[in-house]
């Protein structure tokens, strides 16, 4: 029969003779010394069988499981800043001045609570951290666990926010942007993304005279001017600088050589004129933008650089893209007759109309959802054009930006860019597998790229083939196995699961911290989770999901997943009109520290493989030039990780995880030229590289300007070989860049000297 322990309130089942034994003396003792040996047979049984005596506790301190952020790491300012323990806490042990945060010795104010479902402690600063920052977080000791055991030793790490994501490093190109109208900010990213970090970035309140004249080229966001502000932009203009606006104040309008027609143009087209630069290399055919266009008619002297459309084929009067030169300084003024930031990220992002919109007839809404035009009893047009989804279309208007840039700086000091990708690539696919708890298939897939690749290849230089599996705790790979394919270069990480479900943004937090929680608990020695696609991509809203990926440090979202087949009909191409990693949006424009990376290649599609897959790498490498990271997905139900493989190393194409991308697109994005300095036949500057780039950065600059050619590069004195290559139309000088100082000569008449200029 169960006896029962009055101290510690458990039953004990009899396992042994000698717990009968004893049972049976104590019972039936007629004196004190039998009931005490009956009574210590049973105490000795109880302890050989249970592992517990009747006096036993929990005597072991709780410890520290884990930090969140990650010891100085480029974190988001609005990341969660948590403490998990080995085991449940006493929510009482844990206050303000138990856990506290500060920077560079001084308090920051935070509010403390514990979430029981992670034995986390969650610090939550009461106002926004600031950018570019070091923070430290101190744990005291005292932290308690239920039976009273003290966390025995104080603790303390620091991490470092990251830059303002409008911030650029200082050039000849201004962006003045608007704090109240956050789409001006993300011109920033726009000219990150295009290989541009040379700028600095204002609010249009601190701009005066004297700041306009420090600069050779001014981008001007969406906003309303004053009628100063106005005088001021056109006085500079006439003085010989070069301004280009984004759907421009209508106080402009004299400057940009434009009549006012009093009307706009919404969800329209453009046609870009690519028979005379700036648009010699960009498509040819009428291409989508997104938001109002402001109808206008040319003056006498401006030029027309792309036309409006009402549709694909209705053609306008009305210009979508102008310039106009400005007195007798050489000073330009072009105008965007849209808001180029915003058309880019609801290209990129989809109707914001349609956030939280079940449109395909799946009960999950998905990102495609944002896209599906054809909603039963709400029936309207994609919203990006299929008939031109095989157009990177938000690309190609950032291209245009770019050429339009380079046009106007003609004669001036030619604008130095970076290209994409390593070493000069045109394309490359990001392996990404989402594991649905398989018994091998990470393993097998990983096997099979480690023996498909170049042999003596370096992981570091891209040259070796590794993926990212997302994976569920179910599944058939061992912690054991995880780090030794880690320490080869391999991304794993957990396929977050909402249960196939819709969620409340309030729900999703919750999600994500119990899931990493669980797969770090699986597989402590894996590097902190960066990258992910959640299973069944479910996406209620606009932008939940990134805002909550960035406060837990996931900084690359492959989510936008070109599907389902029936919609897409075995056409391959950019849903998301891009194939580069850019950072999301929030509604008001604000960015989000999360890259967007469309998964444009997917198993599941429908479409011809490997066909498709050769198709969108051709049309990269190829003369139309739609470059891109291309994400992919398979989970281990078909060959198509192989076929990914056959394509890609037929044509050079690397084959990369989610976290060599993202290592990547933030050491491109820190990199950049300063001290820009042009003497009308040689441009100057310092390049600035992160060293974990290696040998893999490619400078461009423009290979001819003011009717001369480039001949010779040095860097720090000595000759560095580059080839001319043309990029959308234009001609640029090719090179690899390394920390130093270079010398680019134009003018053929410094031959002689060449070798030894410094």
């Amino acid at each position: 029969m169960p006896i029962r322990r009055w101290d510690q309130s458990l039953t004990l089942e009899p396992s042994s003779t000698d717990f009968v034994t004893g049972l049976e003396r104590a019972l039936g003792a007629t004196d004190m010394a039998t009931m005490r040996k009956g009574l210590a047979l049973i105490a000795a049984a109880t302890l050989t069988t249970t592992g517990l005596a009747a006096d036993s506790r929990d005597e072991t301190p709780p410890a520290v499981a884990q930090f969140a952020p990650v010891a100085h790491g480029n974190v988001d300012p609005g990341a969660a800043i948590t403490v998990t323990f080995s085991e449940d806490i006493d929510p009482v042990t844990i206050a303000g001045n138990t856990l506290r945060l500060s920077a560079a010795g001084v308090p920051v104010e935070a509010g403390v609570s514990y979430d029981k479902a992670t034995r986390s402690a969650v610090l939550a600063p009461i106002s926004s951290l600031a950018s570019d920052t070091t923070y430290t977080v101190s744990l005291a000791a005292g932290a308690g666990d239920q039976s009273g055991n003290r966390l025995t030793t104080s603790q303390s790490w620091s991490f470092t926010t990251r830059r303002d994501l409008d911030r650029g490093f200082g050039g000849p190109v201004l962006i003045i942007d608007s704090g109240d109208l956050p789409f001006s900010e993300y011109y920033s990213e726009i000219l990150r993304a295009e290989g541009i970090g040379s700028f600095e970035s204002i609010d249009l309140s601190y701009v005066t005279k004297g700041l306009l004249d420090r600069f050779d080229l001014v981008l001007l966001g969406e906003m309303p001017l004053s009628k100063a502000q106005t005088a001021m932009f056109s006085g500079w203009v006439e003085r010989g600088g070069d301004l280009i606006t984004m759907r421009p104040d209508k106080k402009l309008a004299d400057l940009l050589g434009l009549k006012d027609q009093s009307a706009s143009l919404n969800e329209g087209y453009l046609l870009i004129d690519t028979t005379a630069a700036p648009g010699h290399g960009i498509v040819d055919e009428t291409i989508r933008y997104h938001g109002a266009a402001d109808l206008y008619r040319l003056k006498e002297g401006t030029t027309e650089v792309a036309r409006l459309y009402s549709t694909l084929s209705n053609a306008t009067p009305n210009p979508a893209v102008t310039i106009r030169s400005v007195g007798k300084a050489g000073g330009q003024a072009a105008a965007f007759t849209y808001d180029l930031a915003r058309s880019v990220v609801y290209t990129r992002q989809g109707n914001p109309a349609w956030a939280g919109d079940e449109r395909d007839g799946n009960p999950v809404l998905r990102p495609n959802d944002l896209f599906f035009g054809a909603k039963t009893g709400d029936r309207q047009p994609d919203w990006n054009d299929f008939d031109r989804i095989a157009i990177p279309v938000a690309d190609e208007q950032q291209r245009l930006l770019v050429n339009l840039m380079n046009f106007m700086l003609e004669g001036k000091a030619p604008l130095p860019r970076m290209w994409y990708f390593p070493k000069g690539y045109k394309a490359v696919l990001v392996m990404a597998a989402d594991d649905h708890g398989t018994p091998s298939g990470t393993e097998d897939s990983f096997d099979h790229l480690r023996a498909s690749e170049p042999e003596g290849c370096s992981v570091a230089e891209w040259e070796c083939y590794r993926a990212t599996s997302w994976i569920f705790t179910s599944g058939g790979l061992s912690a054991k196995e995880a780090s030794a394919y880690a320490a080869e270069g391999f991304d794993i990480g957990v396929h977050v699961n909402t249960g196939c479900n819709n969620f409340m943004p309030t729900d999703l937090a919750g999600i994500f911290s119990r899931e990493l929680y669980a797969f770090h608990s699986k597989y402590p020695d894996l590097p902190p989770q960066t990258g992910s696609r959640t299973h069944c991509i479910a996406w209620s809203d606009w932008a939940s999901t990134p805002k909550v990926e960035a406060r837990y440090g996931v900084r690359m979202d492959l989510n936008y997943y070109y599907w389902p087949g029936a919609w897409i009909k075995d056409r391959p191409g950019f849903m998301t009109g891009s194939g580069l990693p850019m950072r999301f949006a929030d509604l008001d424009g604000s960015m989000i520290d999360v890259y967007q990376v469309a998964s444009h290649l997917v198993n599941e599609s429908g479409m011809r493989f490997p066909s498709a897959i050769e198709t969108q790498l051709d049309r990269a490498l190829g003369p139309q030039g739609y470059y891109g990271a291309f994400g992919t997905h398979y989970d281990f139900s078909d060959d198509f990780d192989r076929q990914l493989t056959t394509a890609a190393k037929a044509r050079g194409v690397p084959l990369v995880s989610v976290q060599q991308l993202l290592d990547w697109t933030d050491r491109r994005n820190n990199a950049h030229f300063a001290h820009i300095a042009w003497n009308g036949s040689s441009l100057t500057f310092e390049a600035v590289a992160d060293s974990r780039t290696g040998t893999m950065l490619r400078g461009m600059v423009p290979a001819r300007t003011a009717g001369k050619e480039i001949f010779a590069i040095s860097r720090d004195g000595q000759r560095v070989s580059y080839k001319t290559e043309t990029v959308k139309g234009a001609s640029y000088a090719m090179f690899p860049v390394e920390p130093g100082v270079y010398r680019l000569i134009y003018d053929l008449r410094q031959i002689s000297d060449a070798s030894s200029v410094r």
